[in-house]
């Protein structure tokens, strides 16, 4: 095995494998310690990205929180979390001893917060590899609207966040809970994004019939896990189509959804992913990195290619311009 057939880039990261957390099921550093193989499971791993984090503690939505369903689980954390200066007082150290490069998933109320919670993280952590931009949140300013369903607005929170990052690597995480996702990913790229992570959980309603109201107190959820594997894959495919940056690799897609086994992940390079996210199956399977890694390592083997090559490569063989 070559040992470089797994590497990848995104943005000026370059990953020793394709293989990355999903931002909201991999903790902040306390998951992986509570693993007795986390050694093992670390040296598999590109990088690890953290559980969203705000400026000020969240304490997230009331309970009942998560529920399984028959594809996966509908969860309604509302991103809980200790804030900024807990966790680069907490976490930070914890993760650092890794030897990963290590992505802060982000998320604020307004514009302005995006950017002053950037900074925050970048003053207290210069070594943070990246910055991931959740602009999945509510835009408080203008009636509580998804900031992830207005171009504008996303372009404003990638340019506010981008002026204070530097050299640290931006990634701005879409939702699909949007018509054409390759607007959102337009808006993200003007604004400056150096990658772009996709998809987000699709929103969903679960209904408790015993007590006849919704199970959640917000009443939707946020589905993830094998059920949102070919959306997650369309809108991967739309985006490397239909978008020159995308195309020419100019701005990485990072896939993210429904991934369960190594066949997945080469789905989504060929797709036009540069690497993946992994999540709810990280909760069923705590050896789901391990096993992954060996079976991309025997396919790129047996096929004589790298994951470079990979990517895309399923749009070679026929003009199709996106999911029809």
């Amino acid at each position: 095995m070559e040992p470089k057939r797994l590497e990848t880039t995104i943005g000026n990261l370059r990953l020793r494998s394709p293989l990355l957390t999903a931002s909201g099921t991999s903790g902040s550093a306390d998951e992986l310690a509570s693993l007795g193989n986390c050694a093992a499971i670390a040296k598999t791993l590109g990088a690890f990205v953290t559980k969203g984090v705000t400026l000020a503690p969240r304490q997230g939505n009331p309970e009942p929180r998560i529920i399984e369903t028959r594809a996966g689980i509908l969860n309604s954390i509302g991103l809980q979390n200790k804030g900024s200066d807990r966790f680069l007082k907490e976490d930070m150290p914890k993760l650092r001893q890794y030897g990963l490069p290590i992505i802060v998933n982000i998320s604020a109320n307004t514009v302005e917060e995006y950017g002053a919670l950037a900074a925050r993280i970048l003053e207290g952590a210069p070594d943070v590899a990246g910055l991931e931009i959740n602009v999945s949140c509510p835009n408080i300013k203008h009636g509580g609207v998804s900031f992830g369903i207005d171009p504008v607005a996303i372009e404003r929170i990638v340019r506010a966040v981008k002026k204070k990052s530097g050299d640290t690597v931006i990634i701005t995480k879409l939702t699909p809970n949007i018509t054409d996702i390759t607007v959102a990913a337009r808006a993200a790229i003007a604004g400056g994004t150096d990658a772009l992570s996709m998809i987000n959980t699709l929103r969903g309603v679960a209904i408790d019939i015993r007590a006849q109201k919704p199970y959640f107190a917000n009443v939707s959820a946020g589905l993830s896990g094998p059920a949102v594997k070919p959306v997650g894959l369309c809108m991967v495919w739309d985006c490397f189509a239909k978008t020159p940056e995308c195309r020419s690799r100019k701005v990485p897609i990072i896939g993210i959804g429904g991934i369960s086994t190594w066949q997945d992940v080469v789905e989504y390079l060929l797709a036009g992913a540069s690497a993946v996210q992994v999540g709810t199956a990280w909760f069923v399977y705590p050896d789901v990195f391990v096993g992954m890694k060996k079976g991309l390592e025997k396919y790129l083997e047996k096929n004589k290619t790298t994951v470079r090559k990979l990517i895309g490569k399923a749009h070679e063989e026929k003009n199709i311009n996106g999911c029809k």
